[in-house]
């Protein structure tokens, strides 16, 4: 389907959450090497962060990796798998994900930025309904406004020597400028 909807000029993406139970470095390297080969406008690489409410999160659903080859869904794996995804896809767009800034709320967003991710997908949804959208514990930065949201994202990138740019956002290709 990817490759259809590129074939019909959309921008197609896909992603990989770090961490998920019976994933394998193996499979893992698999899903970069099909990152690769798809020529994606977009990679989606975060933590896995287990809902308790959810079968994996409370362990009634557990697929086991062979013993001792279960990918950690920490922040430094992700940090490697962001990494790697940049140097397998160095036009994609790589968000560095709220995810991450949850597992490390003081730097997160801008160690991924520091990884090889290029973009950040801020919040927009007023923050009455963020609760009501609640896909893992202690999502970072749920109380913000949209308003807070632009300041502090804009604060965080600027601090690590980035300027934010106007725009779609669409991937550019070979120094392309959208």
């Amino acid at each position: 389907m990817l490759r259809r909807l590129r074939e019909l000029g959309y921008e197609a993406g896909s992603g990989v959450m770090v961490g998920i139970p019976g994933q394998t470095c193996a499979s893992l390297a698999h899903d970069v090497a099909f990152f690769q080969e798809l020529d994606l406008d977009m990679v989606g690489v975060g933590p896995y962060i287990a809902h308790p409410a959810t079968p994996l999160g409370s362990g009634a659903m557990l697929p086991a990796a062979p013993a001792g080859e279960q990918v950690p869904n920490s922040e430094e794996m992700t940090y490697k798998v962001v990494a790697l995804t940049r140097l397998a896809c160095p036009q994609a767009n790589i968000p560095s994900t709220t995810a991450l800034a949850t597992l490390n709320l003081a730097q997160g967003r801008e160690l991924g930025l520091q990884r090889g991710a290029n973009v950040v997908m801020p919040n927009l949804t007023p923050p009455q309904y963020r609760v009501l959208y609640e896909i893992y514990p202690a999502k970072a930065c749920i109380q913000e406004d949209a308003v807070a949201c632009h300041t502090c994202m804009k604060a965080r990138i600027q601090s690590i020597g980035r300027t934010v740019g106007a725009g779609p956002g669409s991937r550019q290709r070979n120094g392309e400028k959208t």
